[in-house]
């Protein structure tokens, strides 16, 4: 059966129970808890061991003694069928739905596993045992099992590295709770080959709530009671530490900087729903909960939102616990004292005192205590919401560069690299990577990443090479991984970044491993918009000259009608000549028929630049001017 059945062979909606089903340590219980805070109204019924007086007397004080040879296998089978029909015969409160845990095809499972550990038999026989078993119950099982919508919970699609995973997360599994639990998986992969279970939800090494967003997916589509998840592509910064004063400059960081919702933990956690069939306690796990599931809701009622900051979370055991929930989304902030407002730095057994559970991410030490501070967040932003690419270089005789530009660059990158390495990239970025370099016109615009102490060797051999360019007018920018991991970067480079997702980025070497971050679109979005500012007062700037650089003029035009054209249709125009051109078809203004190759061409360049900058002043509301009244007025 696949995990995921077509619409036309799922059951129909008269299916009033919801039943979860799956091996041990697969997570039901914390999905059956989340689901009741998230949906109250639908009945958590208790186990189905609590429906069988027998069961206590039977289980005694060894947890799988009784299953495996402390009672005789029919008398097993007696039990657990009692158990499950007495739990199926409870009136429904109110007649709505119900959620189970361990549905109807559990019990042939672990009937099925038993007989395989005690006969040491196969699948198939060991199921044939466990039938027969239930054959006096067989009609009343048949009929329960049809009032449920069965869901099975996996670690994984293959029965051996799903029992392995279970296993792992096993306090302390002795060799027959090993051998059962296999032939449980195995029971479990065998009905739901067979179509007892409805779906299946392979848990793996997910975080809580990706497992959450596809379990309720799946029941909302049958059940419109159970509402959809909201935090599935929510990042989560939980900002912790005793200084008040470091929090609050973090969290408002993060809102006014990096669009980040400000929200109280303890307002969260109070907003959570209280239902019965969830104790309410004042464990991290059940506070961790509580938390999510108000963050949840919030999520639901603002559907825009995908990143927020929750404070104060200091407890450690409460951190660990959203950590299990959110998974690699939660990223946990204690701010030293030094980032806030008048305050005192911490004292060594303060900062001895810090949970190595948390990320720790402002140094006391620092002697730019909120500038550090400021940049790690923006560290943390950026790792949640920006892609990284692996790089593959390329040769230098790809980019079809003029002979001196190939002999540099193949010289300048063995230097750089041998006999030892001195940096962490080399690349080609600009015209030069994008096939459209012209010679005499175009700068040759290299990048480096390399740590600050390579600076010199850096200085040297660029001037060792430079007779080799004969002229050409090169551009080195060096960056260390930090900057890129921070965003710290110039709009131009934030903009390479972005190309270099679609692979218009030109490496000539790179370290093994290396990953460039790609920027997100809102950043992107809020740079290029500071970018064509800045275009803007150049173009400017020139007009005003009685002789201005064409060359200045022309790239800044290129670069505002570049900048247009993103942010109106998201069509990208890395050329200089393609996006003046676009811009012309898009808005002519009195250019003629195109505007032709201007490089050169001083009226042209100004004719061209003055219509660009027309346009880009037209999407400028005007100032309102204020009413002249009193003396002097006309």
């Amino acid at each position: 059966m696949p995990l995921n059945p077509p619409a036309e062979d799922r059951p129909p909606t008269a299916h009033r129970v919801i039943a979860v089903s799956g091996p041990a340590y697969v997570g039901k219980d914390t999905q059956l808890r989340m689901l009741a805070r998230r949906a109250p109204q639908i009945e958590i019924a208790a186990h189905a061991e609590t429906y069988a007086p027998r069961w206590p007397a039977l289980s005694g004080t060894e947890a799988t003694g009784w299953w495996l040879d402390g009672a005789s296998y029919q008398e097993l089978a007696d039990v657990l069928a009692a158990a499950y029909l007495a739990r199926a015969r409870q009136p429904r409160a109110g007649g709505g739905l119900r959620c189970v845990r361990q549905g109807l095809p559990m019990l042939e499972a672990t009937l099925a596993a038993v007989a395989a550990v005690r006969e040491r038999c196969g699948t198939a026989r060991a199921a044939r045992a466990a039938c027969a078993a239930l054959a006096p119950y067989r009609t009343a099982l048949r009929a329960s099992e049809e009032t449920e919508y069965g869901v099975v919970l996996l670690h994984d699609e293959s029965p051996a590295l799903g029992a392995a995973l279970g296993l792992a997360r096993s306090p302390a599994p002795d060799c027959l709770v090993e051998y059962f639990q296999r032939r449980l998986h195995e029971q479990l992969n065998r009905l739901l080959d067979e179509g007892r279970f409805d779906t299946a939800v392979v848990v793996g090494d997910r975080p809580v709530i990706d497992v959450q967003h596809e379990l309720r997916q799946r029941l909302h589509r049958m059940y419109p009671a159970v509402p959809e998840c909201a935090l599935s592509r929510v990042q989560v910064a939980a900002l912790g530490g005793d200084c008040e004063h470091a929090r609050d400059t973090a969290g408002e960081y993060l809102r006014t900087r990096r669009g980040y919702a400000r929200l109280n933990a303890a307002h969260l956690a109070a907003a959570a729903s209280h239902t019965r069939a969830v104790p309410d306690t004042d464990d991290a796990t059940a506070q961790a909960e509580r938390i999510a599931d108000g963050l949840d809701r919030y999520c639901a009622a603002h559907p825009f939102l995908d990143r927020v900051s929750i404070e104060p979370v200091r407890d450690r055991a409460t951190v660990e616990a959203l950590r299990k929930l959110f998974g690699d989304r939660l990223r946990a902030v204690r701010p030293g004292p030094g980032a806030g407002k008048d305050t005192a730095p911490e004292t060594a057994a303060q900062d001895a005192a810090r949970s190595p559970a948390q990320d720790t991410l402002h140094d006391d030490a620092a002697p730019w205590p909120r500038l550090s501070l400021q940049r790690h967040l923006d560290r943390l932003a950026f790792d949640a919401a920006w892609t990284f690419r692996p790089l593959k270089p390329v040769s230098v005789h790809s980019l079809g560069l003029p002979s001196c530009l190939g002999t540099y660059l193949r010289d300048l990158r063995d230097r750089l690299t041998r006999p030892r390495t001195t940096v962490d990239l080399l690349a080609v970025t600009g015209s030069a990577a994008r096939g459209t370099y012209r010679h005499g016109w175009s700068d040759l615009d290299v990048l480096v990443l390399a740590p600050q102490d390579a600076l010199p060797r850096l200085r040297r051999v660029r001037t060792e090479l430079a007779p080799v360019l004969d002229g050409v007018r090169m551009t080195m920018t060096v960056l260390t991984e930090d900057e890129f991991r921070a965003g710290a970067l110039p709009p131009r480079l934030l903009h390479v970044l972005t190309l270099s997702g679609a692979g218009a980025l030109a490496p000539l070497w790179c370290a093994p491993g290396l990953a460039l971050p790609v920027p997100d679109a809102v950043t992107y979005a809020d740079v290029s918009v500071r970018d064509g500012v800045q275009a803007a007062v150049t173009l400017r700037k020139q007009l005003l000259l009685d002789e201005p650089d064409l060359r200045v003029l022309y790239k800044a035009t290129a670069l505002l009608a570049k900048i247009m054209i993103r942010m109106e249709s998201g069509a990208e125009y890395p050329a200089d000549d393609q996006a003046v051109t676009a811009f012309h078809h898009r808005r002519p203004d009195a250019l003629g028929a195109g505007p032709g190759d201007v490089r050169h061409d001083r009226a042209g360049t100004e004719r061209m630049a003055a219509a660009v900058l027309r346009g880009w002043l037209a999407t400028l509301a005007p100032a309102p001017r204020p009413e002249v009244t009193g003396h002097g007025a006309t």
